[in-house]
């Protein structure tokens, strides 16, 4: 199947334009690359968009929760009965309801709180493993979190996310941190304000991690995170990172992750030297939105070619785009676009990918400004059985 091709160019006063005249002037071109695979052939499609705006987005892969399910057939605890009422007795409102299974009276269905909604518990122990209420929809949860939870000492899943649980201090709770069995903790979306409290270093079985903040939290200290050993996933996207001393150190110490978000942290520099790269099983890094401002190519993160999923995007990051991306074989998304009101920008990118036959995704919104772009297209990747054709500023729209 020959490939589809088709270039439509959107000026900002709507016109379309049959014909492209780029060497004319230096104009900011927006390139996203979408290679959808089929069995028996490959599609290809090729968007150029002149002062409009494009966005890469990506859905962002989280692991599953540990498996729930309850047959009820054996009662819960009553301690861990007390623990949860406990919880529900610190909560001012429930507008949706979603605690009201949650009672001491009633009949033994009512009572067990196995049964109850976002509870779920061993089948053989009768032990709480689960608590999930996080908010979907815009009726939240309103309180503060009660340190009746630490009764619960087999919990293994805590998802409270999207609630209004700062309560009347606006703190991360330390307390959380020696609900040692915790191997899933998100807390995304809770207005807490103030430090990241280092007590959450002692969750030793922590698997996934979802801090993720509207710009209220801060932590000059991320040197916690390293006494993680089993840490895959972690989501730190918001919180204030200006002051953390050493991040990219801390990072590199945590050879376990997999997923690391931390976009819109205020950092102000990537280029950090890491003589040893421990990063070997990431797979996904999102630091888009902190301004880097420093030259492109001595960012340490080109080094990790275990990456799927890149996104630097508006970091103010410039200059050349390093020879090392030709290394990144397992790339499917990269994102490079930058603010178009900065004064700097990257030069034309030179760097042979034509390896990068995972790549689908290639967001360079306002980055780059040309005057040929031909170089472009003949570093794009030339994998089998995909193949491009023609010479980019002479391709047609294909109708």
């Amino acid at each position: 199947m020959v490939p589809f091709l088709l270039i439509p160019c959107l000026l900002m006063e709507g016109t379309i334009h049959e014909q492209f005249n780029i060497a004319e002037s230096s104009i900011a071109v927006a390139i996203a690359i979408a290679i959808m695979h089929r069995p028996a052939s490959m599609f290809v499609l090729l968007v150029i968009t002149c002062g409009r705006f494009f966005l890469a987005t990506h859905a962002q892969q989280q692991p599953q929760p540990p498996a729930g399910g309850n047959t009820a057939s054996v009662s819960c605890l009553p301690h861990e009965r007390d623990a949860l009422l406990a919880f529900k007795h610190c909560l001012t409102s429930d507008p949706a309801g979603l605690l009201s299974s949650w009672r001491r009276d009633g009949g033994h269905g009512e009572q067990d709180c196995c049964r109850w909604r976002g509870v779920r518990c061993s089948n053989r122990t009768g032990h709480v493993h689960k608590l999930r209420l996080r908010n979907t929809g815009k009726e939240a949860l309103v309180g503060q979190i009660s340190p009746s939870l630490l009764a619960l000492e087999h919990l293994a899943y805590l998802d409270l996310s999207n609630n209004e649980l700062e309560g009347s201090t606006g703190r991360l709770p330390e307390f959380l941190g020696s609900l040692k069995s915790l191997k899933y903790l998100n807390l995304s979306g809770i207005h807490f304000r103030g430090l990241l409290p280092p007590q959450l270093g002692n969750l030793s079985e922590l698997q996934h991690l979802d801090l993720s903040s509207t710009g209220g939290t801060n932590s000059t200290d991320l040197s916690w995170l390293t006494r993680l050993p089993s840490i895959q996933y972690l989501n730190l996207n918001g919180v204030n990172l200006s002051t953390a001393v050493d991040w990219a150190h801390v990072m590199n110490m945590i050879p376990s992750l997999r997923v690391l978000y931390i976009s819109r942290c205020s950092l102000a520099s990537a280029n950090q030297s890491l003589p040893h790269l421990n990063l070997t099983n990431l797979e996904e890094l999102d630091a888009s939105g902190n301004s880097f401002n420093h030259p492109l190519e001595t960012s340490w993160v080109w080094n990790i070619t275990s990456l799927t999923y890149l996104n630097l995007g508006y970091t103010s990051l410039y200059g050349r785009i390093p020879d090392t991306l030709g290394d990144m074989a397992s790339l499917q998304v990269l994102d490079l676009s930058y603010r178009n009101d900065d004064s700097k920008n990257m030069s034309i990118m030179t760097t042979d990918m034509k390896n990068l036959c995972n790549l689908e995704v290639l967001n360079l919104r306002w980055a780059l400004f040309y005057e040929d772009i031909t170089q472009l297209f003949r570093n794009l990747p030339r994998c089998s059985p995909n193949k491009f054709a023609g010479s980019g500023p002479q391709w047609e729209p294909v109708i």
